[in-house]
């Protein structure tokens, strides 16, 4: 076929500058797509790269027809090099990638496949952390397959890791700033939502893999102009676009919720470092916007560290937004005040006579356990776990629990810490989430072995002040299985993974009248109370 008659399903288009130790991972990814690579083109645009990076992207162009490298003077962003590569290319569809991350093998298969079934302009992926980046997530399309998405369900996503039909974008007039080196993403689908007669999500499958790495072209606003330029064009660019598509009320307002968190993340350290005059000029620029599109709802429905700047800009509070800005995350949440049944962040001002209300203080419906199990082993009669697991914004230690199921005893086993530098969250660091555990099944139970049925496997975390306790979860597509199948057995024990994707260890051979019981029971424990009565009877009949 000649070079002009190729035409690809899917083209993706990559920004590169200086990101040779990870280019060839990030091109082999495209090259061994599901999809086939003689579906797919690389567009490839080397935003004058000092490294070695160009000549990477010549090697792969030589050695394939449908690779396509535009070399160019450094820009200083990934905006010019993004338009350029949507310029050239002949795909049904584009997919924007960036050159220091990479696909999962069934990414664009996946994608084009429920862009096909659902007519589709845009379809959002999932993504997951590389090297210890942290993707925040604010919505429930995670785990999700959806083929008619909502905007409030994807508004929160504005990333452009995501595939877009070609003639959509080209339709829309699209065009990256070129003039900024960081936030286009965000300008550009505050309007291509709005735009999109379809959009879906594949939020089953691990399918982009963000990495975090030094050095790369990014804004960090760390000039008083810049952090003014920035304000203004979220305003003009995503505040205004989604005010000018939605109606006032609820709904605009859950969504304007995402433009406000990120004028509060602005008022931080950065800008605490600014000469006193250029802090009080960044201030007042962003009190002005905040005060022309604040609602109480909108205020009420963010979490306390942007809550809490948001009131200071609506009501002038400079000095008092110049402490909070200057709060420690690990000060602020690590050990929260408990006021009754209530938590709340020691930020200052908190009841000092101030008037910031203790609302903007509140966490307790923030403070949730995450757990990332990375391995779990079950050898010579000893269960190994490792992963990654903290308390939101307090952090905390690790314990692991057994407890046999549907009820019975538990047993407990602190877990080593482990140092995970990279990861955080949007409100602060967890350096030390990391854990391990070694439990011998033989002395498990108070020094003798535990007894045979189903346990539990539950990770309990948090520090003096709070815990909480959740189930382990085996991920049905995790990147490297944890658990080789649904059962592993290790002589009178084995792993399996239940119905939910709870972790659970079984102890002796297996019974299926006696866990079919305490499956029953289980569900009559949840029914009026003279059948609560004959779930407790099957639970002692199972437990026997």
């Amino acid at each position: 076929m000649e070079a002009g008659d190729f035409a690809p399903i899917v083209s993706v288009v990559i920004p590169v500058w200086n990101v040779a130790a990870y280019l060839r991972a990030c091109l082999d990814s495209v090259v061994n797509q599901t999809i086939g690579f003689e579906n797919v083109e690389i567009v490839a645009v080397d935003d004058g790269s000092t490294d070695e990076s160009g000549a990477i992207l010549d090697e792969y162009a030589a050695r394939h027809s449908n690779v396509v490298v535009l070399h160019e003077p450094n820009s200083g962003g990934p905006g010019r090099p993004r338009n350029l590569g949507l310029d050239r290319a002949r795909g049904r569809y584009v997919f924007f990638l960036d050159a220091d991350d990479y696909l999962g093998p069934e990414a664009l298969q996946r994608t084009v496949s429920l862009a096909e079934k659902a007519a589709s302009d845009i379809v959002l992926c999932r993504i997951v952390s590389v090297a210890g980046r942290t993707v925040r997530r604010e919505s429930g399309i995670d785990d999700r397959r959806i083929e008619r998405a909502t905007l409030q369900q994807v508004y929160h996503s504005g990333n452009v890791h995501k595939l877009f039909r070609t003639s959509f974008l080209r339709g829309a007039g699209v065009r990256f700033t070129e003039t900024v080196a960081g936030g286009e993403d965000g300008d550009l689908m505050a309007g291509l939502y709005h735009r999109a007669r379809a959009v879906s999500v594949d939020g089953e499958y691990d399918a982009y893999f963000l990495r975090r790495r030094p050095g790369s072209q990014t804004a960090r606003h760390d000039s008083p102009e810049a952090m003014i330029e920035y304000l203004r064009r979220i305003e003009e660019r995503r505040i205004r676009v989604l005010a000018s598509a939605e109606a006032p009320g609820p709904g605009r307002d859950a969504l304007m919720r995402r433009h406000f968190r990120k004028l509060a993340r602005m008022f931080a350290a950065v800008w605490l470092a600014y000469p006193a005059e250029d802090r009080r000029r960044a201030f007042e620029v962003g009190s002005e916007i905040v005060r022309r599109w604040h609602t109480e709802l909108i205020e009420r429905s963010l979490p306390a560290w942007a809550q809490i700047r948001i009131h200071c800009l609506r009501h002038g509070r400079l000095a008092e937004l110049a402490d909070v800005g200057g709060t420690r995350p690990e000060t602020a949440f690590g050990e929260p005040l408990v006021a009754g049944r209530r938590l709340f962040a020691r930020y200052p001002h908190f009841r000092d006579g101030s008037g910031i209300p203790d609302r903007c203080f509140d966490i307790t419906d923030e403070v949730r356990p995450t757990v990332r199990l990375a391995r779990a082993e079950l050898q010579a009669g000893r269960l190994r776990l490792a992963g990654e697991a903290y308390l939101a914004l307090v952090g905390g230690t690790t314990t692991i629990e057994l407890r046999r199921w549907p009820g019975g005893a538990t047993w407990a086993f602190p877990a080593r810490s482990l140092p995970s530098p990279l990861l955080r969250d949007v409100a602060r660091p967890y350096p030390d989430a990391g854990f391990e555990v070694e439990i011998d099944l033989a002395t498990a139970a108070g020094g003798v072995s535990l007894a045979a049925g189903i346990w539990l496997i539950l990770a309990s975390i948090g520090s003096t002040t709070v815990r909480r306790r959740t189930p382990i979860e085996v991920r049905a597509s995790a990147e490297t299985a944890v658990v080789k199948s649904t059962e592993e057995r290790t002589g009178d024990a084995s792993l399996l993974v239940g119905p939910g994707r709870d972790l659970r260890l079984r102890v002796g051979p297996r019974r299926p009248l006696r866990e079919g019981l305490a499956r029953i029971a289980a569900r009559l424990g949840r029914t009026p109370r003279v059948l609560r009565r004959a779930a407790r009877a099957l639970r002692r009949i199972a437990r026997r």
